[in-house]
């Protein structure tokens, strides 16, 4: 009954604040999970001190502030306990350690805001959870690392900002400049360039250059090694704002992650995938994604089933904002051109000519139309798309643009998220299947739909900066301004 009662306390907090959020950076930050924090002598486990130093030191809180309250209150009823160590006192303090740990734990893993607050419609709700220990992930682990190298930089001081004069805008490599001293300080700061007692030297020179195209190549921008208007931004960007940014990533991961051995993971700003095994990530493909007016939402689904030769449906948006219009103004020829097909059934066994129907009079809530491709080479989804049921209509799927994979930005779809190598991970996701068979099942045209047992994890997840193979760390752009909607979001309630 005891027990009960001390586990209900949090809960009850939970539910009227679910805004608590709190993160850890130790090298092993999962806590020893207790319930009972005395000995039976009355002297305080070492456990209790273990807790309280790993929130007090914890460097990756978002909205740390709000367990210091708590924390310090913990901290006066020990002085307290030292002098009278009465019964009720002792009661006290383990009831408050108890919900504060269970506090801890329940915001290690769920996040400190509710992500409805700032995603508004474009997320699936995460499933809550709480566990005895603390969530442990590659993911996680990646953004403490990065973390780790940014409160370094912060401790030493971090770097100024650079102000160009006013008789000119940008700095060439070659020229020499007042400014380049500030250049090759910011840049040594980050570790682009090694502190070589030089930075008295004006001249803009390759060393320099190369370094400059390093942090361009790393910020998603041109790496011409000019500093111009947008290089100087992000040159400019103070270590205290990096940080915040780590901090946010952290969030939507806690957001969502679970504790899945196998899982797909698309990076949205990165326009990349990654299927992960046992801790290890084993594949991975450039992907395109939503655009910003129709953008890819987070969540975490399961891929239930696959379809080879699939129809391509087209969604209420894409007949409302893409087909209608050219219907209504006679642009037959442009549907035709891509495959698309007007119908009264799911299978276009009842077709309708374009030309045979008044557009700008009929309503499509009442009237039943699909609009669609047939299966082969002209069809948006290629030849297999994974699915995973949503509200959204959202999946993974092969394109028939595949050039559109060697441009660098590819926030280019309609929400759905476009592989390079969708044979290859439908291989990786359904297990049982070799590369014969799926093609064998590809080359007689047929639509099939393969069921996926068990089923697989996938996250569809917004980070904006990670470390990538050659192990750098990246900063990719905001394309859906999550990041600054989420800073204003913490800013206020702080």
């Amino acid at each position: 009954m005891r027990f009960f009662f001390l586990f209900l306390i949090p809960l009850i907090l939970f539910s009227q604040n679910s805004e608590m959020n709190v993160v850890n950076n130790d090298s092993d930050p999962t806590p020893i999970f207790q319930s009972v924090w005395f000995y039976d002598n009355g002297a305080e486990k070492e456990e209790l001190y273990t807790l309280m130093q790993q929130i007090k030191n914890d460097n990756t809180l978002l909205c740390k502030d709000r367990l210091n309250k708590p924390l310090q209150k913990l901290e006066r009823l020990l002085r307290t306990y030292r002098v009278d160590a009465n019964e009720v006192l002792k009661k006290d303090i383990e009831k408050l350690a108890y919900t504060l740990q269970l506090q801890y734990l329940y915001v290690r893993n769920n996040g400190c805001y509710r992500p409805e607050m700032i995603l508004q419609d474009h997320y699936l709700p995460p499933k809550k959870k709480l566990y005895d220990h603390i969530l442990r992930n590659p993911y996680l682990e990646m953004q403490y690392d990065i973390l780790n190298k940014y409160e370094s930089i912060k401790k030493r001081g971090g770097w100024g900002v650079i102000i160009l004069s006013n008789n000119y805008a940008y700095l060439l490599p070659g020229k020499k400049y007042d400014e380049v001293i500030q250049l090759r300080w910011r840049l040594i700061q980050e570790g682009y360039l090694k502190d070589d007692n030089n930075l008295a030297n004006t001249l803009y020179d390759e060393n320099l250059k190369s370094a400059v195209e390093a942090f361009q190549k790393r910020h998603f921008l041109k790496p011409d090694g000019i500093v111009g208007p947008a290089t100087l931004k992000a040159l400019n960007e103070s270590v205290e704002s990096i940080i915040e940014k780590i901090l946010i990533n952290i969030e939507r991961l806690r957001w969502y992650l679970q504790e899945d051995k196998e899982y797909v993971f698309v990076n949205i700003p990165q326009f990349r995938l990654f299927l992960w095994h046992d801790g290890d990530m084993v594949f991975d493909s450039k992907v395109i994604v939503g655009r910003k007016e129709r953008p890819t939402p987070l969540m975490r689904q399961k891929i239930s089933y696959a379809v080879l030769n699939p129809y391509w449906r087209a969604p209420k948006t894409i007949i409302a904002e893409d087909i209608l219009p050219k219907l209504k103004v006679g642009k037959f020829e442009e549907l035709e051109k891509e495959g698309i097909i007007a119908s009264l059934d799911r299978y276009a066994n009842e077709t309708i000519p374009f030309d045979s129907i008044d557009w700008n009079a009929i309503d499509l809530s009442t009237f039943p139309i699909v609009f669609l491709q047939k299966p082969g080479p002209k069809n948006f989804l290629g030849f297999v798309k994974l699915m995973f049921p949503n509200k959204y209509d959202v999946y993974l799927h092969d394109t028939n643009a595949r050039d559109l994979f060697r441009y660098s930005y590819r926030a280019l779809s309609s929400g759905c998220v476009r592989v390079e190598k969708p044979i290859e991970l439908f291989h990786l996701v359904e297990g049982t299947l070799s590369y014969r068979e799926i093609f064998d099942r590809l080359w007689d045209h047929q639509t099939k739909k393969v069921r996926i047992r068990p089923k697989f994890p996938v996250y569809l997840m917004y980070m904006t900066i990670m470390k990538e193979d050659d192990g750098n760390i990246y900063f990719y752009p905001d394309i859906y301004q999550l990041d600054r909607k989420m800073k204003e979001y913490a800013t206020i309630l702080r």
